[in-house]
């Protein structure tokens, strides 16, 4: 069964390289998705090929936090739960062993890849940030590495992706506090913005509301993957954008 399983994730990899030819733009001192130092990768999440994405982007040494809910779902379980590179996390009560997990993992060396809205936004904003990565990346003291995905996925024309220059979260002794995690979050949220309008080629980035107000989403059948959520008008602009670009 192990022969079969990477047998099918080199497939899957193949083909997103091939089907969506994404086009990485380093905006940092990072110049590979060979990270020389263990990250906090973290992303916007608007399509469900983003975790495979990514996946296949940085693809060696590697973890990625999914929705414990979906690890057990019949559809996908017989895959996740026999991937080493997936962290389950619940997102419905409190859970700390994912932390845990994604701490080794760091202490190994392997980047540990997040997507902290928790679920996928359709409409072009983002949804609030949960503060997992920020306690996880305060406490590791690893850097935060923010990548904008633009979330196209047509075959044939190349997908865009912009990475970030990467942060690091001050770390202090003690117990952060809630509202310094929250802030945080919120501009690591707004980082992840940039970067995203940056990858759809938006020259002039409208102004994203801080979380708290932030409309919700009201298009019907978001489904929530790649979640961590433990610890803690629509922009039509961005759309035409998405057709705007050229493979």
């Amino acid at each position: 069964m192990q022969f079969v399983m990477v047998v099918v994730i080199y497939t899957v990899r193949v083909y997103l390289l091939v089907a969506y030819r994404p086009k990485i733009t380093f905006a940092g001192s990072v110049k590979s998705p060979r990270l020389k130092t263990p990250s906090v990768i973290i992303a916007n999440h608007t399509s469900m090929w983003d975790p495979l994405m990514m996946l296949a982007i940085f693809f060696h040494k590697k973890s990625i936090v999914v929705a414990k809910d979906q690890v057990e779902d019949p559809h996908f379980s017989w895959a996740l739960t026999r991937v080493k590179c997936v962290i389950p996390c619940d997102r419905f009560n409190l859970d700390t062993e994912w932390a845990l997990l994604a701490k080794r993992e760091l202490e190994k060396g392997n980047n540990v890849i997040i997507f902290p809205e928790g679920k996928c936004r359709y409409d072009g904003l983002l949804n609030e940030f949960k503060t997992g990565f920020a306690f996880l990346a305060r406490s590791t003291g690893a850097p935060v590495l923010s990548v904008g995905l633009e979330g196209v996925y047509k075959i044939g024309r190349r997908t865009r992706i912009v990475v970030g220059e990467p942060e690091k979260i001050e770390r202090v002794k003690g117990i952060p506090s809630s509202k310094h995690l929250a802030e945080r979050s919120e501009y690591f949220r707004q980082k992840v913005w940039t970067l995203k309008q940056r990858a759809l080629g938006v020259a002039e980035p409208p102004v994203l509301p801080v979380a708290a107000e932030t409309p919700a989403e009201c298009h019907p059948g978001a489904i929530a993957i790649g979640s961590m959520d433990s610890i803690g008008p629509a922009d039509l602009q961005n759309d035409n954008a998405q057709d705007r670009g050229n493979a």
